[in-house]
């Protein structure tokens, strides 16, 4: 075919659109759609043809996506909804068989006791579930005051708590425990009991504690307590108080103590038995059903005019926590008033306390002055100076002539003695001085003969001294306690011939040869309790300690350098070689003597002391011995040849 040929099937117009449209493959003739093929109006057409059949593709993708979305969502919800129905179903069965609030655990007994009454308290505990419970312990918290009894199956658990170890509690089943005791307290407390039921369930790895309390009031107690006193004061001046108890019940109440609150501004003397702990707490011990005994104790209170002081007294036992349980209470009070008339003693120049020794001369002096605006008419005034450790034989009383009643002590003036007592008017005063000696050896007849104690009291009177309506008798007082301190005694003796200790050498001594002696040193205490006693002796040079003693209290050290012997005694009781055998300890020494001690005695003990603290006065006292020679009068078969011969 030429190229005209093809030309002409190219380009005629008169060619069947057909067999153009197969030589074309199948093309769009531009002059059938009007449109020009190379317009940019067709480019952009096709182009925006090409990107919509892009869009349909991208919208059909993300509609599949969100279709397999959803339906994985669906399954998701539906997996966690049965799930969900799975646990509702599995909590809803445990919460079958286990509710925390279907555990109880009540206490049941008394509401109203009496102090020192056996009471019971049935604790119940309960288990309304169907699941059983494990390692179940019951708890029970008291307080101090209440005292357990008879319980054998219980634990401690601190000290006011006990403990019961349950173990396991079935489905639907139950227990009780009973615990018996006595609360001991005054009228009107309120106590409480405690009960917690530990546990955990076969259903829970969680442990749970219900609890139940009861309060219980204490409406009586069989001890009772009375505290006995002045209803006023002049602030400075005297106080003496009177305890009474008594167990009015019909069981003994052991270990008991009665502890006093004083005041503020009470300075604490002396008392009566004398007091186991501060100068305000006496043990009592066991007191039996009907039994009773009194405590009295005296000081000065000092304060404001019109001022209420309040005392406190309580009957009952120290806590674990070192607090005071009381069982019983009683409580007075005192009232500061003005006086108007002042009194002041001393002795020994001492205004408060005083501790004296066997011998000691005690001097008094009582200064006196009308403080009111009036005169004051018969004067009187007394000093109460009652023991037996007083020689009353040998008062003097100087320029100040006085009474003297030996019977109970006191000593009075008068207008009689003094005429200016006759009327002492305001801004007058005077003074009084006298003397009495303490006696030198103390009567010490019985064990109850010890720690022996008195106030001096010093009191001024006038009728012209009005009395308050209700109160009692407005009296001016001065007083001091006054204090014995025991009596030791220390004694050496020395021998050649002894029953104990067999002694060898020469008698009379000879220089450059040992001779061996036997030393007794001999102890007494008279009137007090001795704590830390012991004795210290020193051995002169040439005496040699030869290990060889004898004591019931064989603590005995030496010190081979010091060449010293200390006998460790510790305690020693009142009436030690007075009521029973002195406390001896008996030693053997060996002296050689010198050639310059040739026609002399030698010493055998030096300086030696006998030191302790009294137990009720709490000073420390000695007794010393300048030592002990050779000059032996004891032993009659030595004498007074115990000198060196040669």
């Amino acid at each position: 075919m030429s190229l005209r040929d093809i030309e002409k099937n190219l380009y005629h117009q008169e060619e069947d659109p057909g067999k153009r449209r197969s030589l074309n493959f199948g093309a769009i003739d531009p002059q059938e759609t009007g449109e020009n093929p190379f317009s940019p109006v067709s480019f952009e057409t096709k182009k925006k043809e090409s990107n919509t059949m892009w869009v349909r593709e991208d919208e059909e993708k993300k509609k599949e996506k969100r279709k397999k979305i959803k339906k994985i969502a669906i399954i998701s919800a539906a997996s966690l909804a049965i799930i969900a129905g799975l646990i509702w179903a599995a909590v809803a069965i445990r919460k079958t068989s286990f509710s925390e609030d279907q555990v109880k655990v009540s206490i049941a007994g008394p509401q109203k006791v009496q102090s020192g009454e056996l009471v019971s308290f049935d604790i119940d505990y309960q288990n309304l579930n169907r699941a059983s419970h494990q390692q179940a312990v019951l708890h029970i918290n008291f307080p101090e005051n209440f005292k357990p009894e008879g319980d054998l199956s219980s634990e401690s658990d601190g000290p006011n708590a006990r403990k019961y170890n349950i173990g396991s509690i079935n489905g639907h089943s139950a227990g009780k425990i009973t615990l018996q005791g006595k609360f001991f307290g005054p009228k009107d407390l309120l106590v409480y009991i405690n009960a917690s039921l530990e546990y955990s369930s076969s259903n829970f790895s969680s442990t749970f504690k219900p609890e139940s309390k009861t309060g219980i009031f204490i409406s009586s107690s069989p001890l009772t307590l009375e505290t006995d006193g002045p209803q006023s004061v002049v602030a400075g001046n005297a106080v003496s108080y009177t305890i009474k108890f008594q167990n009015s019940g019909h069981a003994a109440m052991p270990d008991l103590k009665i502890k006093v609150d004083y005041p503020g501004g009470f300075t604490y003397a002396s008392s009566e038995p004398i007091p186991s702990q501060n100068n305000n707490v006496w043990y009592v011990g066991a007191l039996g059903a009907g039994q009773s005994g009194e405590i009295k104790f005296s000081g000065t209170l000092d304060g404001q005019n019109e001022e209420i002081k309040n005392f406190k007294a309580a009957i009952g036992e120290f806590g674990s926590d070192g607090s005071f349980i009381a069982y019983n209470e009683s409580a007075g009070s005192v009232k500061i008033i003005a006086t108007p008339i002042k009194i002041e003693q001393t002795v020994n120049d001492k205004k408060n306390s005083l501790n004296i020794n066997a011998g000691d001369v005690l001097t008094f002096k009582i200064r006196y002055v009308n403080t009111s605006t009036i005169g004051l008419r018969d004067v009187v005034i007394t000093e109460e100076i009652n023991n037996p450790i007083l020689d009353y034989a040998k008062i003097n009383f100087a320029q100040s002539k006085g009474s003297l009643n030996s019977s109970n002590g006191v000593i009075t003036w008068k207008a009689t003695d003094i005429p200016g007592l006759k009327l002492l008017n305001p801004g007058e005063g005077g003074e009084i001085d006298f003397l009495i000696p303490v006696k030198t050896v103390i009567p010490v007849k019985d064990p109850g003969n010890k720690d022996f104690v008195f106030d001096a009291v010093a009191k001024i009177d006038s009728p012209d001294i009005a009395t308050p309506e209700g109160s009692n008798k407005t009296v001016s007082a001065s007083a001091v306690n006054i204090k014995l301190n025991s009596k030791l005694g220390l004694s050496a003796q020395g021998y050649y011939n002894d029953a104990e200790i067999k002694n060898t050498g020469p008698i009379p001594l000879e220089s450059g040869q040992e001779t061996t002696f036997t030393i007794h040193l001999k102890l007494m205490n008279v009137s007090n309790d001795l704590t830390n006693a012991k004795v210290t002796a020193a051995f002169p040079a040439g005496v040699k300690w030869k290990n060889v003693f004898s004591t019931t209290d064989a603590n005995v050290i030496f010190d081979g350098r010091a060449n010293e012997l200390v006998w460790n005694l510790g305690t020693l009781p009142a009436g030690i070689g007075v009521l029973t055998d002195p406390r001896e300890l008996i030693f053997q020494i060996g002296v050689t003597p010198s050639a310059n001690q040739v026609g002399n005695f030698v010493g055998l003990l030096g300086k030696t002391v006998f030191s302790a603290e009294d137990a009720f006065t709490k000073e420390k006292l000695t007794s010393t011995l300048t030592g002990k020679d050779s000059n032996l009068t004891e032993d009659m078969s030595v004498g007074d040849q115990g000198e060196v011969a040669k």
